[in-house]
């Protein structure tokens, strides 16, 4: 969605599933991509972001890729940490709310 929006060189991958690290490399090598920021696109900046994705340990997102040559940055700030995102939860679980009274199905 984000290629199709513009963003050619935003890519996504997971910590434990699909895109994987594997497969985005080929994709920032294809583009000369020297230089990275990974950042989360969790709520919230936890164990995976601090460790596995940029941690100093060999097999970290970070050190990984930094092996390929590419410099990597760390941006370790959850979603949960954006004003608009946190609006955009409390607008759905409100509506989600509403939903459930109309219907009478809330708790009381």
């Amino acid at each position: 969605k984000l290629q199709e929006m513009g963003y050619d060189n935003v890519f996504i991958e997971t910590v434990e599933g699909w895109p994987s690290l594997e497969t985005i490399i080929p994709k920032l090598k294809a583009k000369k991509i020297k230089k990275v920021t990974i950042m989360p696109f969790m709520m919230v900046a936890g164990d995976h972001a601090n460790n596995d994705m940029a941690g100093s340990e060999e097999d970290s997102h970070k050190s990984i890729l930094e092996k390929e040559g590419i410099k990597v940055e760390a941006y370790i700030h959850g979603l949960g940490e954006n004003e608009a995102v946190r609006n955009v939860f409390v607008e759905r679980a409100n509506a989600a709310w509403d939903a459930l009274e109309a219907t009478g199905q809330a708790a009381e």
